[in-house]
């Protein structure tokens, strides 16, 4: 790199001092370079760029650059390399040159500064250059009178002018503005050519940086060569040779031995040495929610091999040894488990940071996947052709966080019961194991559906105790089925079936329910006009509402519940028309 001219010494702003100067410099944007250098060759330069993409990845690098190069002194004719020698390279290389004009377009968003700044200044010609050459970063930020004001000057510049605009978020440009301009659209960097040039960097201030350390550098820059080149910068203060327990200090490690161990010991169900793992590292300092990142970034890969092989290029970079256990874990996986995971630990990342002990989410989120994988093996062994009509693992889960998880929102809805509102039965039948009224059932285990029956109307007479509404809700509803611990309720409308289905009322419905039958149960909603509610003759009064009690003959009293109410103030529960709606009345 002869010829560099070298204007920081700090470690911390390595980005500043390996600005790229040539085109060759620059990693990634191949398409980019290509198109720029073949327009400065021959001598066919735009009107004005529009450089966009995420942060980080050499706009305004880009731009310097081609002001340098159509503006070089020493340049060859048919050729797009700056000399970084003549006086105009080194004006710019140092940011004196008057000709070239960079606005922060962020901190001069008015209609006022673009009349000063641009269209006025566009006019005169340069003092000492060839091309005057504007370059507004963050152009997204001026305002539509200031997009408005410089549409015209940009449409028709003057043959000295070029205008270079930079953008993070272009959907924020006016087309208007994007249709007077040459875009080109930054891509991040790979992996293999981010860690190629930190490799360079480390070895021009002659330090060491071990391979592991460079591998978390990369991963945790996403492909943003200034990020990638900051973090570095932090770590080579530490020291001359430099580790993984060194740059733990400035760069949460990647355990991903961890990860795999953790990997392994949910596929073989073993949610005891799974917890120990999470606590011994949250014990040595580990950073969970940064674990969490890794993991599911390595389950994304694990998912990217399983598709296709070649598809696991995309993604993380592992070393050697890694990959191999990568791709056994993409053999031992079913395809439903792995999504089931995904999903399961992307919303456990969420609790950590909240979580009074930060380690109890992974801990729930182990036991919840060994006990649902547990439960899928047991049905695919004893089950025969059924197992096609029970909910997939990945089902289950997400209904069990929804359940576990407190929402603010009441309108929210467990996911589970997202897919059971549409109307369609989309489940076939399967043959449900009966359980004598006696045996005293376990969480997770299938629940008779004739207990249920027979103890439903001692289940309504219970609810009355928590919520006389859902009580008198129940009374006109019927058990239909039940499949694995799911139990269908028949209900008369739609409007029933979403105030059955609302978390508050779900919650107490299903409570009481697995109170009384001994199993914990799990309760939706099912459409059914032709209902033969279960009879609750026995049972005593209950009170709905205030001035209104459903009596022993399962009616509805409407009206002061004080003193005797006539015939005419009685409605029938077994009407379904007038009984729905007296208990809608209600919600």
């Amino acid at each position: 790199m002869s010829g560099r001219p070298i204007f920081f010494a700090n470690m911390s702003v390595l980005y500043r001092k390996y600005r790229p100067q040539t085109f060759a410099e620059v990693i990634g944007q191949n398409h980019i370079k290509v198109t720029l250098q073949h327009e400065i060759e021959r001598s066919e330069i735009g009107q004005a760029y529009l450089f966009c993409g995420p942060r980080g990845l050499g706009k305004t690098t880009l731009a310097r650059l081609l002001a340098k190069a159509i503006n070089c002194e020493s340049r060859p004719a048919e050729q797009s390399e700056p000399c970084n020698q003549c006086s105009s390279c080194r004006a710019i290389i140092a940011g004196s040159a008057i000709d070239i004009i960079e606005i922060d377009a962020a901190s001069h968003t008015g209609v006022d500064n673009v009349r000063e700044n641009i269209i006025e200044n566009s006019r005169f010609t340069p003092n000492q250059s060839k091309y005057k050459v504007f370059i507004i970063d963050e152009v997204h930020m001026l305002s539509i009178f200031a997009f408005n004001a410089l549409l015209k000057t940009l449409e028709e510049p003057p043959a000295h002018v070029v205008f270079i605009l930079c953008t993070t978020e272009i959907h924020k440009i006016p087309q208007t503005i994007i249709s007077r301009c040459q875009r080109f659209d930054f891509h991040k960097v790979t992996a293999e050519e981010l860690k190629k040039k930190l490799k360079q960097i480390v070895a021009q201030e002659g330090k060491r940086v071990a391979e592991e350390v460079l591998t978390n550098i990369v991963i945790h820059s996403e492909g943003c060569v200034r990020d990638a080149e900051s973090l570095l910068g932090k770590i080579l203060i530490l020291g001359d040779d430099i580790g993984i327990a060194e740059a733990e200090i400035v760069l949460p490690r990647s355990d991903f031995d961890s990860i795999i161990k953790l990997l392994n010991f949910l596929l073989d169900k073993n949610a005891t040495a799974g917890i120990e793992l999470i606590n011994n590292l949250a014990n040595n300092g580990m950073d969970l929610f940064v674990f969490v990142d890794n993991l599911l970034e390595f389950l994304r890969k694990v998912m990217l091999i399983r598709v296709s092989g070649a598809l696991g290029d995309f993604g993380l970079e592992l070393d050697e040894t890694t990959a191999r256990e990568a791709q056994k874990l993409s053999q031992r996986f079913d395809d439903t488990v792995l999504m089931a995971m995904i999903d399961l630990f992307n919303l456990k990342k969420q609790e950590i940071k909240t979580s009074f002990i930060p380690q109890f989410p992974l801990e729930l989120a182990i036991v919840q996947l060994c006990q649902e994988t547990v439960q899928q093996s047991d049905n695919d062994e004893g089950g025969g052709g059924s197992g096609g009509g029970d909910q997939s693992v990945k089902e289950k889960i997400k209904e069990k966080i929804s359940y576990l998880s407190p929402r603010k929102d009441k309108k929210d809805v467990p996911l589970a019961n997202t897919e059971l509102k549409k109307e369609k039965k989309c489940q076939p039948e399967v043959e449900v194991n009966f359980i004598s009224d006696e045996d005293k059932l376990k969480p997770h285990s299938a629940i008779s559906f004739k207990k249920v029956k027979h103890c439903w109307p001692e289940i309504a007479d219970k609810l009355l105790e928590e919520n006389y509404t859902l009580s008198a809700l129940l009374k006109i509803s019927q058990p239909l089925k039940c499949r694995d611990n799911m139990l269908e309720i028949g209900v008369q409308s739609v409007f029933y079936k979403d105030r059955l289905e609302e978390m508050k009322n779900r919650r107490v419905v299903e409570k009481v329910i697995s109170e009384v039958i001994k199993a914990e149960v799990i309760v939706c909603g099912v459409v059914k006009d032709d209902l033969n509610p279960v009879e609750t003759a026995n049972q005593a009064p209950v009170i709905i509402e205030s001035g209104s009690i459903v009596n022993n003959a399962g009616q509805i009293e409407i009206g002061p519940s004080t003193g005797t109410q006539p015939e005419s103030n009685l409605v029938n529960l077994n009407k379904p028309k007038d009984a729905a709606q007296e208990v809608a009345s209600m919600f």
